[in-house]
């Protein structure tokens, strides 16, 4: 079976940008960092797509983890990985689980929305390079 991109982005101008297919390799840093986005297809793990429309620019993370304990000792993992949209000094986060703990409420799939203020510390603290639109 073929795996489905993790992002599509569509530009205003009518091109697209196609992501790669692995949360550990996305491609998002390939697109140009200030060329207007008009939308933006987001694959989610049962590959169903979030679409986000209608933002100034958007963003992209991934949060690892790394086992201490247990036959996964050492390795890292991603427990989640994250699309944004920024509108009017607001960010709108999207969290979205891709690791199950053992005791997490949250399971492999579920998503999370926050809506943050552009001044907040968690906002403050991404990397400015990620930014894109």
């Amino acid at each position: 079976m073929e795996k489905k991109p993790l992002f599509v982005v569509i530009f205003e101008d009518g091109k697209h940008y196609t992501g790669k297919t692995s949360y550990l390799e996305t491609g998002w840093l390939g697109i140009l960092p200030t060329k207007p986005i008009k939308r933006i297809f987001y694959r989610l793990p049962n590959n169903d797509y979030l679409c986000l429309e209608g933002y100034e620019k958007y963003f992209r993370m991934s949060e690892a983890c790394k086992d201490l304990n247990g036959k996964h000792r050492g390795q890292v993992r991603i427990q989640y990985d994250y699309i944004m949209g920024l509108k009017q000094g607001k960010v709108t986060c999207y969290r979205i689980t891709l690791h199950e703990g053992k005791d997490s409420r949250y399971k492999i799939g579920d998503l999370t929305t926050r809506i943050f203020d552009i001044n907040d510390k968690f906002i403050k603290g991404l990397n400015k390079d990620n930014w894109r639109g």
